[in-house]
């Protein structure tokens, strides 16, 4: 039930919010909130585990924290496997079909390389490809495979957008069902790409995003919190945690509104 509803968010004609969450509690709190889907970021759960975000922790770290986050919610959960934890197409398409069994409803998987550059387009519409065949073979159409191009990371991209338009049409004929493009903002380029591409758009909160509206508007169709939440929480526990500190005033930290989270 989860994978059709996820899977019909994915639309040129509609526009949703991706919460991203790290673990089960910060899931409950997005759910709580009125969020209709949710997606892990990697680089929140990276840094949950104290190291950097680029596969530093282990697929199994990833799938625990899934069905934690599971057993919490009721909405969509789709989960950042960043370049799918294994050099081996066939591990990969093991790792996703794993989280598809145990309720998962997407997967983000992203076309860059280890250190920096990209992946060539056709090796990684042939990942693509693989993980779809392996989806339906275990009964899984509705899965949604977010493709995610880094062409507006990578120093190595001169022509973003003709780039983004040609991987977005390889990846679409393979089987993607989203097109991730982190990075990219301008309003006048988000429209171009989202006007000449089959595939929903997806883009990444950053600090000079403010209006929902406006990318709507531009035809952006899955907007991504990415760490953005994330980061803000550790910069206030970092804040409140040296102040409280320095003062003495340890009654600082009860100085919030009644939490409303309760738990099973």
């Amino acid at each position: 039930m989860n994978n059709a509803t996820f899977k019909k968010l994915h639309s040129k004609e509609s526009f949703f919010i991706l919460g991203n969450c790290w673990d089960a509690l910060s899931a409950r709190i997005f759910e709580q909130a009125g969020y209709k889907a949710l997606g892990t970021s990697s680089w929140a759960l990276s840094s949950m585990q104290g190291v950097k975000d680029g596969e530093n922790i282990s697929f199994d770290t990833i799938f625990d924290n899934a069905k934690k986050i599971l057993y919490q919610i009721s909405i969509p959960l789709s989960i950042d496997i960043e370049k799918g934890y294994s050099q081996n197409t066939a591990d990969i398409v093991t790792n996703v079909v794993k989280l598809a069994d145990i309720g998962c409803s997407g997967i983000n998987i992203e076309d860059s390389l280890v250190h920096g550059g990209l992946l060539p387009s056709e090796q990684f519409a042939k990942i693509i490809a693989s993980i779809k065949t392996g989806l339906l073979a275990n009964g899984f159409p509705d899965f949604v495979i977010n493709a995610r191009t880094d062409t507006y990371l990578s120093e190595s991209c001169n022509e973003k957008i003709a780039e983004t338009l040609r991987r977005a049409a390889i990846y679409h004929e393979a089987g993607a069902d989203c097109l991730f493009v982190p990075g990219l903002s301008e309003l006048q380029s988000i429209y171009e790409i989202s006007s000449h591409i089959y595939l929903p758009l997806n883009i990444l909160n950053l600090p000079h995003i403010d209006n929902v509206k406006d990318l709507q508007s531009a035809g952006v169709n899955r907007f991504s919190l990415g760490n953005s939440v994330f980061d803000d929480m550790l910069a206030y526990l970092e804040k409140s945690i040296a102040l409280t500190y320095k003062s003495g005033d340890y009654a600082a930290f009860y100085n919030h509104a009644q939490l409303a989270l309760t738990f099973k």
